[in-house]
């Protein structure tokens, strides 16, 4: 497959980026984590929501109780896309290491361009162009998800009618 980022092998799953891709994915992940373990960012909300709606308190102690251990998973999540982008190999963990990140990475970036289930405005002409490359990288992520995606799916055993 031409310009295929991803490729099954006997060790699991390479990835192939251009040279401009993985620095830029290097990047995005730099800002990513930071953004983290800031934790400041209202965009971040989708990552802590209220667990008790009508229980602000209760949902507060919920996070305080798992908000260190899920921040440190998303954490070694971003360490494991990295390595993957130093050549090594993705297992089932590290395939879903780099599911997880890329969605997430995704997931902040809509909740900055306010992207939803019935809107989704691409750039237009006199947009900032910093707007505009955050909607490329929206779109660029998606790809690289689906082609991930497409390829871990090629190696599950066929599905039943059951």
């Amino acid at each position: 497959m031409a310009g295929a980022r991803f490729r099954p092998g006997p060790d699991g799953i390479s990835v192939t980026l251009r040279d401009d891709e993985r620095a830029g994915l290097t990047a995005v992940l730099e800002q990513f984590r930071q953004l983290l373990v800031g934790g400041k960012d209202p965009s971040l909300l989708r990552f802590q929501p209220p667990v008790h709606i009508h229980d602000r308190r209760a949902s507060e102690e919920f996070w305080e109780m798992t908000g260190d251990s899920l921040l440190r998973h998303r954490l070694e999540a971003i360490d494991t896309v990295e390595a993957g982008l130093d050549g090594a190999p993705l297992d089932d963990d590290g395939v879903a290491a780099w599911m997880q990140t890329i969605n997430s990475v995704r997931l902040y970036l809509g909740n900055t361009l306010e992207v939803g289930a019935a809107t989704f405005n691409p750039p237009t002409e006199g947009d900032q162009p910093q707007e505009a490359a955050r909607y490329v990288l929206y779109e660029w992520l998606g790809g690289l998800l689906d082609q991930l995606v497409m390829v871990a799916a090629s190696d599950l055993p066929p599905g039943t009618d059951d």
